[in-house]
This record gives structure tokens, sequence and C-alpha cells, in this order.
């Protein structure tokens, strides 16, 4: 199973508002951070906003910040809620001349949610504890 660049953008934008806390981060610095488009950002931190990952202030002063904290936002929540399918295999198109008899399908869909369980065990907070002051620094951010 491979996330797309949309959900892997999703994830570094909340590791670099969680090892930036107590202020309000721009896009701008978080697309320069990781060298990536900001554009494509601003579409990412949309939908991170739509569903509450992150809050977001308009205007001059504005900017981004988590919308909750680190500690309740599981990263399975996050693929899920960036993944528009999370399907390993189509076997519907073409049509599978085997299908009634697979057991592929089953198989996949087993270890796919293995995968997300295990995500649905990974809070943000722990991808960045122990690891903040490190990540900062190459961040270029004061934690």
């Amino acid at each position: 199973m491979q996330l797309t660049r949309h959900t892997d953008f999703a994830l570094r934008v909340l590791i670099y508002l969680a090892v930036n806390p107590g202020r309000l981060s721009r896009i701008s610095e978080i697309a320069e951070a990781y060298q990536v488009s900001r554009h494509h950002l601003v579409k990412v931190v949309h939908q991170l906003g739509r569903t509450g990952h992150v809050k977001t202030f308009q205007g001059k002063s504005g900017g981004i910040r988590l919308g909750r904290p680190a500690e309740e936002i599981r990263i399975g929540d996050v693929v899920r809620d960036m993944e528009e399918n999370l399907e390993i295999i189509n076997c519907v198109a073409p049509a599978c001349a085997i299908m009634p008899d697979c057991r592929l399908k089953d198989v996949l869909m087993e270890a796919r949610d293995a995968f997300m369980a295990t995500l649905d065990n990974v809070t943000l907070e722990q991808l960045t504890n122990k690891r903040e002051h490190n990540l900062a620094r190459r961040l270029n951010v004061t934690p």
C-alpha cells in the first residue's frame, strides 16, 4: 500500500506544527522547510482544516496551528481523512475471471486493516515526542 503525496504532505504539516507549538505557522515557511510546493500545501492545509486537524487564521497576522493537542491526533484518522480510497485492489474493472473463488482481495483487505490498526495506535505526539528538538532544528524552527 502506498499513500498519496497529499497524505504525505499532510503528515509533514502536522509534524511541523507539533514541533512548533505556541505560535501560528505560515504555509510558505512549511513549504520552504520541506522544499515542497506552496500551492500543493495550500490544498493540503485546506483539507486538514475541514477535518479539524488544523485551525486556520486569515489576515496579515494569520497562519495555522494544530486543531487539537498532538496527543489527540491519531495518524490513522489523518490517513483516512486525506486518502480518497484505501482499497488496495479493484476486482471489478476489468472483470476478474477467478473472482468468485479468489481469496486475494480478502487477504489484502485484512493486511490493509492491520496497517490502519497500527496507525490508529500512533498519535502525532508519539511521532514527535523526544525528537522534538532534533526535528525543530532540522526544520529551522524554535521548539
